[in-house]
């Protein structure tokens, strides 16, 4: 792995953000945001790879996840995610491609919307504005599982990940890390189960209506990965956003599931390359959606 340097900065509301960045060389940056129930840590490998080929990266924890702070009120709403997301790219000042997966492409989606000025592309990772609403309460049961009461053992939050995922292989190894362990002995996920659950959760099915116009917003290239083996996000989901986005790509993750992670690294990356030079080419010729010189 890379090595990289790592620190905190500050959120919307006061909160802390853990982040991590790899200093790749002088190509176009790439700014990842991790879905929900995970962490930065599913980007670690991805961000090193494309590090070694020159581009720097930085990766973060949202709010409620990993090692970044807990919100005390429970305000995980898309807009909550969003603000925090413009105050890492404000931190970072780096001209950068967006790249997000699930709750990380959502919010990724809506901070490109508001043109932010170091923004200069957009990858969302199996995630649209309109969901599959069957696959979605499929993937809020598996997250919310053992809620706040936890997990007997690491080998029995593993067992609830082999249920939802029977096509990986996954260890006691591989789960651990997004687990902590309580006071009472038992393990819980390492992310707030209000994100999903709380009065103001991240759920992004009522938000329909304007997250398509937030879609319409994005002036930058926009590409949308699909996973193969995901149902989350349709055909009519794709044409729909097709019609607010007129420059949208869109390409296959094969024998990929929703939540991406590692195992994913190469196969993502291998589709990013293309797209980032794409995004370096337009803004270096000062066509497509504005781009704004970062000394104004």
């Amino acid at each position: 792995m890379a090595d990289s340097l790592s620190g905190h900065l500050t959120g919307a509301a006061g909160n802390r953000i853990a982040w991590e960045q790899f200093a790749g060389g002088n190509r176009l940056a790439v700014l990842f945001s991790h879905g929900g129930g995970q962490s930065g840590r599913a980007w670690r490998r991805a961000a090193s790879l494309l590090d070694a080929l020159g581009h720097p990266c930085l990766i973060y924890d949202q709010r409620g996840h990993g090692q970044s702070e807990w919100i005390e009120r429970g305000d995980y709403a898309l807009d909550d995610f969003r603000d925090d997301l413009l105050c890492v790219i404000e931190h970072w000042a780096t001209p950068c491609v967006l790249v997000g997966s699930s709750l990380g492409g959502l919010v990724s989606m809506m901070a490109a919307a508001t043109q932010q000025r170091h923004v200069r592309g957009l990858v969302m990772i199996d995630t649209a504005p309109q969901l599959n609403l069957v696959e979605l309460e499929r993937i809020v049961e598996f997250l919310s599982g053992a809620g706040e009461e936890g997990f007997e053992s690491v080998a029995a939050a593993a067992s609830h990940m082999r249920q939802y995922f029977p096509e990986r292989p996954i260890s006691n190894e591989a789960v651990e890390p997004g687990l902590m362990q309580l006071p009472n002995g038992r393990w819980q996920w390492r992310w707030d189960v209000r994100v999903i659950l709380g009065e103001r959760n991240s759920i992004a099915i009522a938000h329909e209506e304007r997250l398509h116009e937030c879609a319409r917003q994005v002036g930058v290239p926009f590409l949308l990965l699909r996973a193969e083996h995901s149902t989350l996000v349709t055909d009519s989901a794709i044409e729909r956003l097709e019609r607010c986005v007129p420059q949208l790509e869109v390409g296959v993750l094969e024998k990929a599931a929703h939540i991406v992670g590692s195992a994913d690294a190469s196969q993502i990356v291998s589709a990013l390359r293309p797209f980032i030079d794409r995004c370096a080419s337009v803004a270096s010729s000062g066509a497509g959606a504005p781009i704004h010189d970062l000394n104004a």
